[in-house]
């Protein structure tokens, strides 16, 4: 079975969604589809599952995925970014949903294709887009050859938490003027020279955080998720789950941020509100996000800083 097929926190996000026959459930983060298929069986007979996801190569694989799912439950597969998920679903005509289950996790298959420009490991070209169908969207090696340094500073601090933002903005424009950084190993090389010594045992790569900013900030994911989430609660059927795994912290504070405010509870903020606050349409059922096991992680690494919060429609 390829990484593709390896969802995180499978039966945790099964219960939260409360599934049961007949239900109709919305994965907005289709992925190579391991999550809408134990999905599909738990809503068989009779349930409707819509899959949605930007990314082709996602819904190609999803498809042989699901080839063998019960016949008797409707599965819509939409390449749609799930920023749209109001309107995608409203598309279908079924109404309000049970629930919508949203992992924001970049997939093992995109990290491990070279060309995707997701990860530090393989030489590939610099993209880092989503949907590299969309050409309207600039790549990672568009933001780091034309930004100017103090831009791209801010994007390595506000996205990736990268203390050493600076003297890495600085390098790579001193480098980008004799030749622009085309490779994933050219930005990597950019990154290791501000490094005041090799990475110690047990330490993350020093790029990690730098390819993370840089995927934010080419996908717009931040401002992607709150729409996604605000739309994600607005086609709730009365008590119909909303269930988001998230990876980072940036994502989750927004997540958390947006279950409080649709719940009607203080945002985290610095600043004064001097808007009312809307009307209630969220229960949140998680106090604190819920973590993998310690036997998931060793099983598989790159679930052990999902989170998981829930939150259930009025």
């Amino acid at each position: 079975m390829s990484a593709y097929h390896t969802p995180v926190m499978l039966a945790e996000c099964l219960d939260a969604l409360n599934l049961a026959p007949g239900r109709r459930v919305v994965d907005a983060t289709l992925g190579g589809g391991g999550h809408s298929r134990a999905i599909a069986e738990r809503i068989a007979p009779g349930g409707v599952l819509i899959a949605l996801d930007q990314d082709a190569d996602a819904i190609a694989e999803a498809t042989r995925t699901l080839a063998d799912v019960p016949e008797t439950v409707d599965v819509r597969l939409r390449q749609v970014n799930f920023a749209a998920i109001a309107n995608a679903v409203a598309a279908e005509g079924i109404g309000g949903v049970d629930g919508v289950l949203l992992d924001l996790g970049v997939s093992s298959h995109q990290l491990d294709t070279a060309g995707r420009g997701f990860a530090f490991r393989y030489v590939g070209a610099l993209d880092m887009r989503m949907d590299q169908n969309d050409t309207e969207t600039r790549t990672a090696a568009d933001l780091v050859n034309t930004l100017p340094e103090a831009e791209l500073a801010r994007i390595f601090f506000e996205y990736g938490e990268e203390s050493r933002s600076r003297p890495i903005a600085a390098e790579i424009v001193r480098r980008r003027r004799t030749k622009l950084l085309a490779t994933t190993e050219d930005l990597v090389d950019a990154v290791r020279a501000t490094m005041p010594s090799r990475t110690r045992a047990g330490e993350i790569h020093p790029a990690t955080k730098v390819f993370q900013a840089l995927r934010i900030a080419v996908n717009r994911e931040l401002d992607v998720l709150e729409t996604a989430l605000r739309g994600a609660a607005l086609i709730l059927a009365p008590g119909g789950r909303l269930v988001v795994m998230s990876y980072h912290s940036l994502e989750d504070r927004i997540v958390k941020n947006v279950f409080a405010e649709l719940s009607g509870k203080r945002v985290e903020t610095d600043l004064p509100d001097p808007t009312p606050r809307p009307e209630p349409i969220l229960t949140v059922l998680t106090k604190k996000p819920i973590a993998p096991t310690d036997e998931e992680t060793r099983k598989n690494p790159r679930a052990r800083s999902a989170k998981l919060r829930i939150a259930e429609r009025r």
